[in-house]
């Protein structure tokens, strides 16, 4: 493999909280164990499982399918704004899903587990989603302190005109 092609891994213009990785890694492995575990009966069947039997199908994977498609739609839309294109200078990213809401990669994989959830509504798995949820607010308001640091004033707009959670959709007039 020729060197010269390789391309270089872009890194952001903050540093991400120390155990971001690890976190992340066992809280997926985790909500994926309860989930899968309760899905198959395995678990605390019965229990964890008990709103699937009051919730009609069509309620629950409804949410389901678009919670899991818009989080993917995040997911891919948020890795190629910041591992797309090779730039030599950093910058801050504020277009496309960035526009909508400041953290999408993150939401995006809060999406996907709350899809999950929806499908088979696990009390279990979505407890689990709720922690989840709290590391990455920490995590998230830890990245974001250090970019206030290291950008100051543009970074404070950015956060004025774009939510941190729930997507802004359409732009202000």
């Amino acid at each position: 493999m020729d060197v010269g092609k390789i391309p270089k891994r872009r890194t952001g213009l903050g540093g991400e909280h120390p155990l971001c990785d690890t976190i992340q890694l066992i809280m997926i492995i985790v909500f994926f164990a309860a989930w899968g575990l309760d899905l198959f009966g395995f678990f605390v069947y019965g229990y964890s499982t008990v709103l699937i039997g009051l919730v009609p199908l069509p309620l629950h994977l409804g949410p389901a399918f678009v919670s899991l498609g818009f989080g993917l739609y995040l997911i891919e839309e948020s890795h190629k704004a910041v591992f797309g294109e090779n730039q030599d200078q950093l910058k801050l990213i504020y277009s496309g899903v960035y526009s909508w809401v400041r953290h999408p990669m993150y939401l995006g994989i809060l999406l996907v587990c709350l899809g999950l959830f929806f499908a088979n509504l696990s009390v279990l798995s979505f407890l689990v989603w709720l922690v989840f949820f709290i590391f990455y607010e920490k995590m998230a308001t830890y990245e974001e302190e250090d970019l206030v640091r290291i950008i100051g004033e543009e970074y404070i707009n950015y956060q004025k005109r774009v939510p941190k959670w729930l997507p802004k959709l359409r732009s202000r007039n």
